[in-house]
């Protein structure tokens, strides 16, 4: 008897402690995303005073990327921007996000968007949060990311010579244009932070 009480107390203490992981995971993957979208769009905002669209479109393209790297370093996980239709080569989807993405815009859809995603997963005998935060194209990301029509000549000119693959076009507002994608181990380390 005594030794299934123990058995039992081992469990949920593992299970709690696991709870605690998540939680703690999901508290950095919510924060760092949130972070990262302000720093992003407070660069954009900054860049569209100083010389219009085409260095916003500079800004959210290149310089993110920059701003991406230094969060990596910072909170020591993978964290970045990712689309099916993206401009810069580095936002392509892994098959994993790329699933994700696909459900999300599929919610977004039928407008049951959540603010936030996130599934635990194992990969090699290793356990992750996968964590999600949809973005939404707003009516100013139309000036770049519109219809052909939309777009101004400058800003075609630009992203053909910038981005000749370029996939970020033909947006309306509202519409799902990807995800801040966080994959945070979560181990021991985590609940020392």
């Amino acid at each position: 008897m005594n030794k299934l009480i123990l058995a039992l107390t081992l469990v949920f203490l593992v299970l709690v402690q696991s709870d605690e992981k998540i939680q703690k995971a999901l508290e950095l993957g919510r924060d760092a995303s949130n972070k990262l979208v302000d720093s992003v769009k407070s660069v954009l905002f900054q860049e569209l005073g100083k010389g219009g669209y085409v260095g916003a479109i500079k800004a959210c393209s290149n310089i993110a990327q920059d701003i991406i790297k230094t969060y990596q370093e910072k909170h020591g996980f993978y964290i970045r921007r990712v689309s099916e239709k993206y401009r810069n080569k580095l936002d392509k989807p892994d098959d994993y996000e790329l699933k994700i993405l696909r459900k999300l815009d599929e919610l977004n859809k039928k407008g049951e968007l959540p603010q936030e995603y996130y599934e635990v997963v194992e990969e090699n005998g290793v356990r992750y949060l996968r964590y999600f935060k949809p973005l939404i194209v707003q009516p100013m990301c139309l000036n770049c990311h519109g219809s052909d029509e939309f777009l101004k000549k400058e800003i075609k000119e630009f992203l053909k010579e910038k981005y000749p693959d370029d996939k970020a076009v033909g947006y309306k507002a509202g519409d799902f244009r990807g995800a801040v994608s966080i994959k945070i181990k979560l181990s021991e380390d985590l609940l020392k932070n």
